[in-house]
C-alpha cells in the first residue's frame, strides 16, 4: 500500500477537522523582513532584527476580521533565523536587539483571537555550521522540533519546506523528471533529512499535528515523498517549461493546502512598492476557487519591519469577506 494511503484514525480525523477550517494566513517575518531579501544567507546580524512595535494581536485581528480561521508563521526561514529563543543555536531572537520570543507573541495572540496556529519550518539552514553533515542537522531539527512542539501548545500544522538543497542534484527547485530515471543522477527523496524519523517525532509529540512538505512551484500539488498529511500547491496555476501545471494533476488522496500572497514576495520590503494589490474580488476568487476544489487557501501577509501589517491589507481583506458573505463564496 503507497504510503500516502496509509491513514490512522487520529490523523482521518484532524485532517477533516482541518478541511473544515477553509480559510488561513500566511505571515512571512524574519530578518528577511529587516533585509529586504526573499532568500537570506544566513548571515544578516541577529541584532538587527528589531520589530520596535510588534503587535501580533493586530495581525490576529486582521485575520479575524478577514474570516480567516487559522495560521502559519515562519517560525524558521531558510536563512536559519529563529523566532523563538531556541537554546540549540545563537541566531534567534535572543540575540535580537529586544529578545522578544515572537512564536509565543504569535500563538498567544492567534489563539486569544479563536484562531489554531501552525508553523513553518525550513529544512535548508544557510546558517547552521554542521548543515552538511546530516546526522548532526537531523539532531538540530529534531532539537528545534521537540522545542516548538513541547513549549508552545497544540499545532494544527508544521509546513516544511526547502527540501530540494539535498534532495535536488543542482540544490535548486526546480525538479528534471530524469533524475527519477537516472539512478547516478543524486536525486534522493527525503533520506538526507531524516524525513522519516521527523516525520515519526512529530505525530510521537503531537498526534493531531498535520504535517506539509511543500511540493515546490515546478509541480504543484504532488507529493515529493512521503509521508505527508497535505498536499500544498503554490500560486494556483504554475507555468514550467511552457507546461501549465496544475494542482488537478496531483494526487486526490490528501488534502490540499493553495498558498499564495498579497505581496510580490513573501516578505515586506519597502523597496516593493510599485504594485497593485489584488482586489477583494480576487481575493474572493482565490478562496472560491480553493473551496471549489475541497483545498483550503492559505494567504499570505508579511509584517513590516515595525512587526505591524500594513492596514491596507485590513481594508482589502475585510472587503473579501464582505464579498464571501454575499454569497459567491463559501468559508
Amino acid at each position: 500500500m503507497p504510503h500516502n494511503l496509509i491513514m490512522s484514525t487520529d490523523l482521518d480525523a484532524a485532517r477533516s477537522r482541518w478541511q473544515e477550517l477553509g480559510y488561513g494566513m500566511f505571515i512571512h517575518f524574519g530578518v528577511n523582513t529587516f533585509s529586504g531579501s526573499g532568500w537570506g544567507d544566513g548571515k544578516f546580524p541577529a541584532q538587527d532584527f528589531n520589530p520596535d512595535q510588534l503587535d501580533p494581536n493586530q495581525w490576529a485581528d486582521i485575520a479575524a476580521e478577514a474570516g480567516m480561521k487559522y495560521a502559519v508563521l515562519t517560525a524558521k526561514h531558510h536563512d536559519g533565523f529563529c523566532l523563538w529563543p531556541t537554546r540549540h543555536t545563537d541566531y534567534s531572537v535572543k540575540n535580537s536587539r529586544r529578545g522578544q520570543d515572537v512564536v509565543a507573541r504569535f500563538v498567544e495572540a492567534f489563539r486569544k483571537a479563536g484562531l489554531q496556529v501552525g508553523l513553518y519550518y525550513s529544512l535548508w539552514d544557510r546558517n547552521f555550521s554542521d548543515y552538511n553533515n546530516d546526522a548532526a542537522y537531523l539532531a538540530y531539527m529534531k532539537a528545534q522540533l521537540t522545542e516548538l512542539l513541547t513549549n508552545y501548545g497544540p499545532m494544527l500544522e508544521l509546513w516544511f519546506d526547502g527540501g530540494w538543497d539535498k534532495d535536488h542534484p543542482t540544490r535548486d527547485w526546480p525538479f528534471d523528471a530524469a533524475w527519477e530515471a537516472d539512478p547516478a543522477s543524486g536525486l534522493t527523496h527525503g533520506e538526507r533529512w531524516g524525513w522519516a524519523e521527523l516525520y515519526a517525532l512529530i505525530h510521537q509529540l503531537q498526534p493531531a499535528c498535520l504535517v506539509i512538505q511543500n511540493s515546490s512551484s515546478d509541480r504543484p500539488g504532488i507529493v515529493k515523498y512521503p509521508p505527508v498529511d497535505i498536499r500544498t500547491s503554490e500560486h494556483f496555476d504554475f507555468i514550467w517549461k511552457e507546461r501549465l501545471c496544475t494542482a488537478a494533476n496531483g494526487p486526490g488522496l490528501l488534502p490540499l493546502e493553495y498558498c499564495t500572497t498579497l505581496t510580490p514576495d513573501w516578505f515586506w520590503s519597502d523597496r516593493r512598492c510599485a504594485w497593485g494589490h489584488p482586489s477583494a474580488g480576487a481575493i474572493a476568487d482565490w478562496l472560491q476557487r480553493a473551496r471549489s476544489s475541497n483545498a483550503n487557501l492559505l494567504l499570505n501577509i508579511g509584517p513590516n519591519n515595525r512587526g505591524v501589517i500594513p492596514e491596507y491589507h485590513r481594508h482589502f481583506l475585510k472587503a473579501a469577506a464582505a464579498v464571501v458573505t454575499k454569497g459567491r463564496c463559501s468559508l
